[in-house]
């Protein structure tokens, strides 16, 4: 068992650690290049964008979306916790994440969030991202865990989706110290790696069609 979710239990055998342990905690997802001026990760304008990538919204399955945090009990059980929340529903904090990152990594692709456009608003290539999470949360070996699926399709003028390819990803990231903020910072990095892989995969498939 995970140190993580050891002290959870040794918390909850206790009634309550202490009165500062009862208080609400709430948490974000921060890439490493979020620290820089947000501004200029956002900067790209149509002139400079020979494609459109469509980020649909990301899909998180059954407890996972909700606000608390989520923490393997075992293979087959997860433990939402009482006081230690995400600052957003996960989906739309994945999903902004995955935005800024994008942006950053696909050479003259504008990434957009939301199922709101259309290919005939924009006079270069058109795609779309798909995403499924699957696994949001601490593991058993004191790690976070992302789990998932992505499909790229290619939109034509119609709107009709041409899947170009669809993959699994996992990403285990230890934490650095016990505590909710480290899973929060591990589940970032492990995310970010995720994207990462997407991302070369995605330019090459751009580049290619």
């Amino acid at each position: 068992m995970s140190r993580l979710l050891t002290l959870v239990a040794a918390c909850a055998l206790l009634g309550a650690c202490s009165s500062s342990s009862t208080s609400l905690h709430h948490y974000q997802l921060q890439g490493t290049n979020q620290n820089e001026d947000q501004g200029s990760l956002f900067s790209r304008s149509h002139l400079q964008s020979e494609h459109l990538l469509r980020l649909s919204p990301i899909a998180v399955r059954g407890t996972l979306n909700n606000r608390a945090m989520v923490i393997k009990r075992s293979e087959h059980q997860v433990y939402s916790a009482n006081y230690h929340f995400w600052a957003d529903a996960p989906a739309h904090l994945l999903a902004t994440m995955a935005q800024s990152q994008l942006m950053q990594e696909l050479d003259k692709v504008m990434v957009v969030k939301g199922a709101d456009v259309y290919a005939e608003q924009l006079q270069a290539s058109f795609f779309q991202l798909d995403v499924s999470i699957e696994q949001f949360n601490g593991g058993l070996d004191n790690n976070a865990e992302i789990a998932g699926t992505w499909r790229l399709s290619k939109v034509d003028a119609k709107g009709k989706l041409h899947v170009l390819k669809i993959a699994r990803f996992y990403h285990s990231q230890a934490l650095a110290e016990d505590g909710y903020e480290a899973l929060a910072k591990a589940l970032s990095q492990a995310w970010q790696q995720s994207l990462n892989e997407m991302s070369a995969e995605i330019n090459t498939l751009i580049s290619n069609t």
